[in-house]
C-alpha cells in the first residue's frame, strides 16, 4: 500500500494521465491533527522543535496519516501514523516496514528512515521528506530510469539479507490456491468467461506455479506509481512504502512494476529483460493469472474501513490483470 505520495489528492478510484491504463485508489485519510497527541510530541522531538506546518499527502492506498512535516528550526521528514482504530490490518503493515528499515543498508533508491514509534496502539515512522513527483510514465527516461532502480535492487537483495521477514511470495499466493477450494456463485460470477469455462485447467496452472515463487531475493513486492517518486534535480527513483516485502522470485519486483502495463505486450518485453528460462516465464503467468482471479472474486466483497474504492480498484485490477495472463497464455 502507498505511504509517500503526491499532494494532490481525491477519495476515487480514478484513471491518471501518466500513461498508464492502472486505476490509482485512493483512501480517505486521517488528517495530521487527528493522531494521538503523544505521536505529535514524538514528532517535534525527532525534528527538535515544534511542527509548524504541515503539508497532507493524501494520495495512495492507505487510511493512515501521511504528511510532510516541517519544524520551527526548519527541519523536515514524512511522517505516516495508523492506529487499530483506523484500520486493523494497517498496524501490522507498518510494523513489517519498521522491522525492514531498520535493517537495510542505505540506497539512492529507498529514502532514509529517521525514526519509529510504537506504544501498542498507534504505530508511527518518521521518513526523509522527499522533494519529487510520482513518475510519468509518458516520459521514456523515467521508466527505463526506475526498471534500473528496480533491477538494481534486486540484484542488491539477492541472496535476500537477515531482516527478519518470515513472509513470502509462496504464503501469499496460497491464498489464491484457497480461494479456488469452495468459491461462492458470486465470485464465479466474478470470473471472465474464459477462467469459468475451464476452472479445473486454471486451478492447474495456479497449482503449477506455486514452486516457482519460492526464491532467495528479498522483494518489494509492491512496486507502482503511488509508491515511486522521481528526486527532483537528479531524477533518482526511490522506491517507498515496504509493507508488503517478502521473500520471492527474482522476477518478483519487476513483474510488479510491469503491472503497470500489464495488458499490453510492454509487460513482456519488461518480463523479457530478466532473460528468464520459460519455466520462469510460465511461472510470471501463473502468477499473473492466480492474482487476477484472486482479485476478481475479492472484488465482490464489501470495501473495508478507510478504503470505500477498494472493490472497484479489484475489479479493474482484475480485468487488466487476466487480459495479460491470457495473451501470454495463448502466446
Amino acid at each position: 500500500m502507498s505511504e509517500l505520495a503526491a499532494s494532490s489528492s481525491t477519495s476515487e478510484a480514478a484513471s491518471v494521465s501518466d500513461g498508464s491504463a492502472a486505476i490509482r485508489l485512493h483512501g480517505v485519510r486521517v488528517a495530521y491533527d487527528d493522531a494521538s497527541s503523544d505521536v505529535h510530541t514524538w514528532v517535534e522531538t525527532q525534528l527538535g522543535a515544534p511542527v509548524v506546518h504541515v503539508t497532507p499527502r493524501t494520495g495512495g492506498m492507505s487510511p493512515a496519516v501521511a504528511a510532510s512535516v516541517r519544524g520551527a528550526n526548519g527541519a523536515r521528514a514524512f511522517v505516516k501514523a495508523v492506529s487499530a482504530s483506523i484500520n486493523p490490518e494497517t498496524p501490522s503493515h507498518f510494523r513489517h516496514e519498521i522491522e525492514v528499515l531498520s535493517r537495510l543498508a542505505p540506497a539512492p533508491y529507498r529514502a532514509d528512515l529517521l525514526g519509529t514509534y510504537d506504544d501498542g496502539d498507534w504505530v508511527a515512522v518518521l521518513l526523509e521528506d522527499i522533494e519529487g513527483d510520482h513518475p510519468q510514465w509518458g516520459d521514456d527516461d523515467h521508466k527505463a530510469g526506475v526498471l534500473e532502480a528496480v533491477q538494481a535492487q534486486t540484484r542488491e537483495l539477492t541472496p535476500a539479507p537477515d531482516l527478519g521477514v518470515t513472509a513470502t511470495a509462496v504464503s501469499g499466493f496460497d491464498k489464491y490456491l484457497a480461494a479456488f477450494e469452495a468459491p461462492a456463485e458470486r465470485e464465479i460470477g466474478a470470473l471472465p468467461q474464459w477462467v469459468r469455462q475451464d476452472l479445473t485447467g486454471v486451478r492447474e496452472i495456479l497449482f503449477n506455479t506455486r514452486a516457482g515463487l519460492i526464491g532467495d531475493t528479498f522483494c518489494h513486492w509492491d512496486i507502482r506509481h503511488d509508491n515511486i517518486l522521481m528526486r527532483r534535480g537528479t531524477g533518482q527513483p526511490v522506491l517507498l512504502d515496504w509493507g508488503m516485502s517478502r521473500l520471492g522470485p527474482l522476477w518478483g519486483d519487476t513483474m510488479c512494476l510491469g503491472l503497470e502495463w500489464v495488458e499490453t505486450p510492454l509487460f513482456d518485453e519488461m518480463i523479457a529483460s530478466l532473460n528468464l528460462q520459460l519455466t520462469a516465464e510460465r511461472d510470471v503467468t501463473g502468477f499473473l493469472t492466480g492474482l487476477g482471479c484472486y482479485s476478481a472474486m475479492m472484488s465482490t466483497q464489501p470495501a473495508p474501513m478507510g478504503l470505500p474504492n477498494l472493490p472497484c480498484f479489484r475489479a479493474e485490477l482484475a480485468r487488466r490483470t487476466l487480459e495479460g495472463a491470457q495473451r501470454r497464455l495463448h502466446a
